[in-house]
């Protein structure tokens, strides 16, 4: 799927930061391989409890896993290859948090 600006995206987990019941969430992403025509969000969390386990991510675009509105987000097992683009090789993304509520 193309967002609105034009870039792949792949799971988006939350609805939008106002669905606070979303907190309940419990998900587990396992077992996939992302390759480089995927360019965020593999997946994108927002809220609840996220598991990300043995998953194959492949020289993405912009960011492998990212996360908003407090999610808890478990990495474990996963291979990274990031492309040779070294503006590409974030891993993970924290969107609107600052040091002091992610460090928690």
């Amino acid at each position: 799927m193309l967002n609105d600006s034009g870039y792949r995206v792949v799971v988006l987990l939350g609805a939008d930061d106002s669905h606070t019941e979303d907190k309940i969430m419990q998900v587990t992403v396992a077992y996939n391989r992302f390759e480089e025509t995927c360019v965020q969000r593999m997946p994108r969390c927002r809220f609840g409890f996220f598991q990300v386990v043995n998953n194959d991510y492949n020289k993405w675009g912009m960011y492998a896993i990212g996360g908003s509105s407090n999610p808890t987000i478990l990495s474990q097992g996963n291979r990274f290859v990031a492309s040779d683009n070294p503006h590409t090789k974030q891993v993970r993304q924290r969107n609107n948090a600052q040091e002091s509520e992610w460090k928690n």
